[in-house]
């Protein structure tokens, strides 16, 4: 049976087996799980080259998302978008 396509793990440096080559050379991404009410669905967001923020798109819509990066931070890896 297949793995599941959904991962709603809180820790980004977790990967699938899918993601994963066999070799286990790939590296993690960060990346912000985002529930798009536009659309009511989920996807994720991640983290641009300059590690300014974290960028993305509806899965559904492709409304655009950013989640600037800032000093003070937050732990939290989910978030909703309006």
């Amino acid at each position: 049976m297949d793995e599941p396509l959904f991962d709603a793990s809180n820790d980004p440096n977790v990967r699938s087996r899918r993601e994963t080559p066999a070799d286990g050379s790939a590296q993690t991404r960060p990346f912000l799980g985002i529930r798009f009410e536009c659309c009511k669905t989920y996807g994720r967001i991640y983290r641009n080259a300059q590690k300014t923020a974290y960028t993305g798109k509806c899965p559904s819509c492709f409304v655009k998302v950013t989640v600037p990066i800032g000093n003070e931070g937050s732990s939290t890896r989910f978030f909703t978008a309006r």
